[in-house]
């Protein structure tokens, strides 16, 4: 593949959220009122964190797991929706990490 036939990539910035379950519906208000078009929500992830090994949900609650919210949008709005997750954190367990990534179709990662 050379330069003229390779596709042109566009950087955004991609925001990935392990909250627990219970935390769903707060994580999606701030990501969509961050103006973020989409994500992708992945349920019982499991880890090792500071506070020991966790798994996926237990068969008795659907809120005792943790979920893993995956989204690409202009560095602002990820930016955004970061400075509102924030607090979030000193009060719940969860992490939140940010990164550079390129995508072919920047259209589609911006909200309508």
């Amino acid at each position: 593949m050379n330069e003229m036939t390779r596709p042109m990539l566009h950087l955004m910035k991609k925001i990935e959220v392990v909250v627990q379950a219970a935390d769903i519906k707060l994580v999606e208000t701030v990501l969509r009122d961050a103006g973020i078009a989409g994500w992708t929500m992945i349920r019982d992830v499991a880890g090792m964190g500071h506070h020991g090994f966790h798994q996926g949900r237990t068969i008795f609650s659907d809120e005792s797991g943790l979920v893993m919210f995956v989204g690409v949008a202009p560095a602002d709005h990820i930016r955004n929706a970061a400075d509102n997750l924030r607090d979030l954190f000193h009060t719940r367990a969860g992490v939140l990490f940010m990164s550079d990534v390129e995508v072919i179709r920047s259209d589609y990662f911006v909200a309508a």
